[in-house]
């Protein structure tokens, strides 16, 4: 068996494909009928964004789908910063600012870097930003819904950007990054819900 599971999620599992020193990493859809129809669309979601941001230092290369339904990505090498803090902090998130407006000008926004399994801190400390599964890829022409949802997805980027640099410690945010700093009704919503059932 040339496979291990090293996510498994509610879209499905990512699976590491390693055989003759070469990795790739294979998500695939779970659930069976309409619930596997829908998380195929998700995955096919996903590979039009990786089409979109196709060689953008700071995610993996995309070599397509499989069969229509498996998306087959590069593996890299690294630690998602929950379990590794980069040593060289100001780089690194100088790094992933830029990371981040790269994919804002490609018209993608990620919609969920909060989530620390989907930042890698490589051997060279910078950053690599994984599943793009909640992405919004911004539409040309007039789509109010669309550009709604994706300047609230950019949003969502630059606060968690700034929820990672300042990392338990949202109260030092220096003057020059508080203007990327803006959290949304629905970030404030979860957070009196989340304090809620921590009392």
């Amino acid at each position: 068996n040339n496979t291990n599971i090293l996510a498994a999620g509610y879209q499905g599992k990512t699976l590491l494909y390693n055989k003759d020193d070469q990795k790739l990493v294979i998500k695939i859809p779970h659930g069976r009928g309409f619930i596997k129809y829908l998380h195929t669309c998700m995955i096919r979601h996903e590979a039009r964004v990786y089409q979109q941001l196709q060689n953008l230092e700071g995610t993996p290369a995309c070599y397509g789908l499989i069969d229509n339904q498996y998306l087959a990505l590069e593996f890299i090498n690294g630690e998602p910063i929950r379990n590794k803090r980069p040593i060289n902090n100001e780089h690194y998130f100088e790094s992933l600012f830029k990371l981040i407006e790269q994919m804002h000008k490609k018209g993608v926004a990620h919609m969920d870097l909060k989530k620390k399994d989907n930042l890698l801190v490589t051997h060279h400390d910078k950053p690599c930003a994984l599943d793009f599964g909640a992405a919004i890829i911004r539409k040309e022409g007039f789509h109010p819904i669309n550009h709604f949802l994706y300047r609230l997805a950019i949003r969502f980027d630059y606060n968690a950007w700034i929820k990672h640099k300042y990392y338990l410690n949202l109260n030092n945010i220096s003057d020059k990054d508080k203007i990327y700093y803006r959290r949304t009704y629905i970030e404030k919503i979860a957070k009196k819900i989340k304090r809620f059932f921590t009392l």
